[in-house]
């Protein structure tokens, strides 16, 4: 486990020194509201440049220094303006260029400001955010999610293991 962790290190990049052409990672999530069983997606306005409606679910390059929990909180309130609590790890995708990591999250209140790449943040169901997502990683990313809940619903216990490993290669 520690030599992984090792192994990984060296994909984190300084952003600021523009070094993004290969070994990022980025952290983000699935934030879910417990009182209706909606989750957050945000329209990313860089996305909505690559092609399509650009929904997404919020995420972002982690800072120097930063693991990917803190990096996920951050991006997600930086995001939607939702301050969020981490309940367990659900994906990792790993791609040639990339490091993904996702966590599912429930929401602790919204309201704070957002950041100019963001162009609107929707509350949508399981079934409404399947149709509004594109891209492969992210409705995978929805599977995840939505084995986590249920397992959680089921009474079972999250651990550390039990998320998903997809490599997008």
């Amino acid at each position: 486990m520690a030599r992984n962790a090792i192994l990984m290190d060296w994909r984190l990049r300084e952003r600021r020194e523009g070094r993004r052409r290969e070994g990022w990672q980025t952290s983000g999530g699935v934030v879910i509201d417990v009182q209706n069983g909606r989750v957050l997606i945000v329209k990313n306005r860089r996305e909505r440049r690559e092609g399509g409606s650009g929904w997404t679910w919020p995420k972002g390059l982690l800072d120097p220094g930063e693991g990917p929990i803190f990096a996920a909180l951050r991006e997600i309130a930086e995001e939607s303006g939702v301050l969020a609590e981490p309940l367990a790890r659900i994906a990792l995708i790993e791609t040639p260029k990339a490091l993904r990591h996702y966590f599912l999250l429930s929401k602790i209140r919204d309201g704070l400001p957002l950041r100019r790449e963001t162009l609107a943040v929707r509350w949508v169901t399981l079934s409404k955010a399947k149709q509004m997502l594109e891209r492969k990683r992210d409705r995978h990313v929805l599977r995840a999610a939505k084995r986590m809940i249920r397992a959680m619903k089921l009474g079972k216990v999250p651990t550390p293991w039990d998320f998903t490993i997809w490599n997008a290669a």
